[in-house]
């Protein structure tokens, strides 16, 4: 899957243009969340692009979700892997 960023404005018109089959925000290793929407026609995740280039992430999801509201995104995903399993001695 090929992995690429838009800025906000390009990111909303594909939203609104129906490119997206998904919304997903995911949790990094360091506790940031991205959002991503996966390409209706490519095999693709489009992340939203930070300010000054790369993956633009947010602190909390209550800021990813005033980000969502702000350009009309109603419905998306929270994927978040959950404690790591303790292995068996």
């Amino acid at each position: 899957m090929k992995v690429t960023t838009r800025k906000k404005p390009a990111f909303r018109d594909f939203y609104e243009n129906g490119m997206f089959t998904r919304i997903v925000a995911t949790k990094t290793d360091k506790g940031k969340w991205r959002l991503f929407g996966l390409h209706r026609s490519v095999d693709a995740a489009i992340f939203v692009e930070a300010a000054r280039g790369g993956i633009r992430e947010w602190a909390g999801l209550n800021h990813l979700g005033d980000f969502c509201d702000s350009i009309g995104i109603t419905l998306w995903e929270v994927h978040h892997k959950g404690a790591k399993k303790e292995q068996a001695a």
